[in-house]
């Protein structure tokens, strides 16, 4: 078995404390007792001092011999300022080498020399974002005839039997002679014997790269980190280095392992076994969707109560838009190695860093726990303040990629400094804002010309790309339909057909998005009209999340109905460690099934019964409100509707209020009506919205629907979504009431971080 995506984010909260692990998967090490003990020697551990924190970050954009990639350098800024305000290294012990220093000579040197300093509690980091690739490599060479995993011949000791190997391509990968070339990549067992070499067990090892030869989706809109060829023949430089590695560890009397579990420490890796790993161009940057994700939530994620659930959220990140084509793993088998990410830390939240000052209150600051899509679609006049002050400070005049550069507001606070970190005041979002539609490279030239001019008649478009060329929300391609062989008699022959349909800008086909085959392409855009409006809508909601950031004191904890809540379902905007949840195993099931996960599992059974608890620890009252998009990609909403008196034109619905202190579970006990995952499996999103004020004009388009009924609540699949969604954001806006000072233009919405709050589940319904 190996370490899917469902085992890894069922564990990864216990796994930052256990790493019992397995090449396969993660070790059946987990349980109640054994962790309880785990987690009191873990906390020895972290109070311990460790002398030093030593990183390597190795990043490659431009290849000579492939397709450069984009992302790469950004992943490595991304890591180093992360090592730097949130973990405590020093920067002059991180060592980056990118693009032409990038050679394998140089980091494996730099790996000797740099890493190789540490000592016994000392912390080493290595990072990889660049390609990888697959190499032939002979038996003979391992001087044995070992079975290996992939090999030309049944007959393992013939001459020409081999294995696989994966390697890591440098910027010099590919070396070539009169005759052929041949590879000069970095193998996977080279790091592995360098790993085992160092004298530190605290050991992360963060790989964004992929060894699969098979391209991902060809209706992907992204980057592929892993090269198609598959190399016969390595460079002897790399066998003689690895064959000095292994001489020199068997001289300390050990023996180098093969296996990636082997290696000391931890190893986050952006994808499983035959899976890619990819990276995505948004408007203003690119970078590695795993490293992003996984930066991010470190970068968020402080207190050590949240910490451990990092990866798991990461993994969510990822699969929105992959799917299963690529999932996160991890692999350990040292019970008691620390990954950097959980040294102990007592910072507050916070979403950036100031970079730069100068004597005219002109502030640069890196926002670097921003999500992607929100740091893409911040406007000008948006703001900041630094921390521990939480009024608005600098305020935003330009931005490029993760840097956005300030003004102060005023000087009657105490100037910010560079280091200092920051949180968002108010946000400031386009209240035009639409979709951005990639046309795949299977559509010819006529399809592509008749879709632009269709496409100009939908609202939710703003503009239509070819696929590659930049960011895109989503991408119209052909659904191929190859007939079966009964459909096919002995006197003919047909072709293929296809139809049109939607997928993630990661290539995954949205449900239900597929029409006629042969259906002309206007045709299909015009039918696909509700869908962009719902693609529309899911954007925006993405767009109001801001857990991290959040001023309101409040939490929502999400369950099947009759289980104890666990750390994976709760959602809170601020630090809980005093608040203790449930660590038992948990049944996301129907009654009539015994399906057990372990805790913070991301899944739900088709028909649960679903529970919401929403607290609210503030001292004011607060509304919320709860949307969601299924696997359809559907709006839907909760709601509770208010039966209309004889002097009443119209129905009216109620909002949902919570007092100060309180908390509302949905649905209440005392109601016989249930909330149960759809039938539909994948993935589903739900977002709790809370308010200072009602969601008035929210309520009202929802009373607009042909389909809800006044005699009980129930979730309501939304028919005007972009209604909806424009109501919402005009509430939102209304209950931050943003002083005119901050708003030369009417045409934003501008959202203060004291006045609003959404928090969102994201969980996969399957048949458990």
């Amino acid at each position: 078995m190996k370490l899917d995506r469902r085992t890894f984010l069922q564990q990864a909260g216990l796994a930052l404390f256990t790493w019992g692990a397995t090449e396969a998967g993660i070790s059946s090490l987990v349980n109640n007792n054994h962790l309880a003990r785990s987690i009191a020697n873990y906390q020895q551990t972290l109070a311990q001092p460790t002398n030093r924190k030593l990183a390597l970050l190795v990043g490659i954009n431009r290849y000579p011999n492939y397709e450069h990639l984009t992302g790469c350098l950004t992943d490595i800024e991304l890591q180093r300022e992360l090592l730097i305000h949130r973990f405590g290294f020093n920067p002059s012990d991180i060592i980056t080498l990118s693009d032409r220093l990038a050679t394998r000579e140089n980091i494996e040197t730099t790996f000797i020399e740099h890493l190789g300093q540490a000592k016994a509690d000392d912390v080493v980091v290595f990072h990889f974002s660049g390609y990888g690739g697959q190499i032939k490599m002979p038996l003979s060479v391992d001087g044995n005839n070992l079975k290996a995993e992939n090999t030309s011949s049944p007959a393992w000791d013939s001459p020409g039997a081999f294995r696989l190997v994966n390697s890591f391509i440098p910027v010099n990968g590919v070396s070539s002679s009169a005759k052929k070339s041949r590879a000069n990549g970095i193998l996977q067992e080279s790091l592995l014997v360098l790993a085992q070499s160092l004298s530190t067990a605290k050991c992360t090892f963060v790989l964004d790269t992929s060894f699969n030869t098979t391209s991902a989706s060809k209706h992907s809109n992204l980057k592929i980190r892993s090269v198609s060829q598959v190399f016969e023949d390595l460079s002897p430089q790399e066998l003689a280095f690895l064959a000095e590695l292994n001489a020199d560890l068997a001289s300390k009397g050990l023996k180098a392992s093969k296996r990636v579990s082997s290696l000391p420490g931890v190893v986050l890796s952006a994808s499983g076994k035959n899976q890619v790993a990819a990276e995505r161009q948004w408007d203003s940057f690119s970078a590695g969707l795993f490293t992003h994700a996984l930066t991010r939530h470190l970068w968020q994620i402080t207190p050590s109560s949240k910490m451990q659930l990092a990866l798991a959220r990461s993994a969510e990140t990822v699969e929105q838009v992959m799917g299963r084509q690529q999932q996160p793993s991890l692999n350990s088998t040292d019970k008691m190695a620390i990954a950097y990410y959980l040294a102990a830390s007592d910072a507050p939240q916070a979403i950036g860093v100031i970079s730069k000052a100068d004597n005219n209150n002109n502030i640069e600051l890196k926002l670097l726990g921003l999500p992607a899509n929100i740091l893409d679609c911040y406007e000008v006049n948006s703001c900041f303040s630094s921390i521990p002050n939480n009024v608005p400070q600098l305020q935003l005049k330009s931005q490029e990629g993760l840097v956005a550069k300030t003004k102060l507001l005023s000087t009657i606070i105490e100037s910010p400094q560079v280091g200092q970190l920051v949180n968002e005041s108010l946000r400031m979002l386009k209240r035009d804002l639409k979709l951005t539609l990639a046309m795949d490279f299977d559509l010819e030239r006529i399809e592509r010309v008749d879709a632009t001019s269709a496409l100009a008649n939908i609202p939710a478009i703003s503009s239509a790309i070819v696929s590659g060329e930049q960011h895109a929300d989503c991408l119209l391609g052909k659904v191929s339909s190859v007939p079966t062989s009964e459909a096919i008699t002995d006197s003919e022959t047909k072709k293929p057909t296809f139809s049109y349909g939607l997928y993630t800008a990661g290539g995954v086909l949205i449900d239900k998005t597929t029409g006629l085959e042969e259906e002309a392409v206007k045709i299909a855009i015009d039918r696909l009209q509700p869908q962009f409006n719902n693609l529309l809508t899911a954007k925006w909601l993405e767009l109001t999340n801001n857990e991290f950031s959040s001023q309101l004191k409040v939490s929502a904890t999400l369950t099947a109905k009759g289980e104890k809540p666990t750390a994976g379902w709760r959602r809170t905007t601020f630090p809980v460690e005093n608040q203790q949840l449930s660590t038992k195993k948990t049944r996301f099931a129907t009654n009539s099934l015994n399906t057990e996960s372990a805790n913070a599992s991301p899944f739900l059974a088709k028909g649960a019964e679903i529970e919401l608890t929403l607290n609210n620890f503030s001292d004011r009252q607060l509304y919320a409100l709860l949307l969601g998009v299924d696997s359809d990609s559907d709006i839907f909403a909760l709601y509770t509707p208010i039966q209309p008196s004889k002097a009443e034109a119209e129905a009216r619905l109620e909002n949902i209020a919570i007092a100060p202190g309180n908390k509302l579970v949905i649905p209440p006990v005392e109601n016989s009506w249930q909330w149960k995952a759809p039938e539909s499996a994948g993935i589903n999103t739900l977002y709790a919205i809370f308010a200072v004020q009602p969601f008035a004009n929210t309520l009202k388009a929802l009373t607009t629907q042909p389909n809800f009924k006044l005699d009980r609540e129930q979730v309501l699949k939304v028919t005007n979504p972009l209604e909806v969604v424009n109501s919402l954001m005009q509430d939102l806006h209304n209950a931050s009431s943003v002083a005119d000072s901050f708003l030369p233009k009417d045409d934003v919405y501008a959202l203060d971080v004291n006045s609003w709050a959404t928090l969102n589940f994201v969980y996969e319904v399957a048949n458990l």
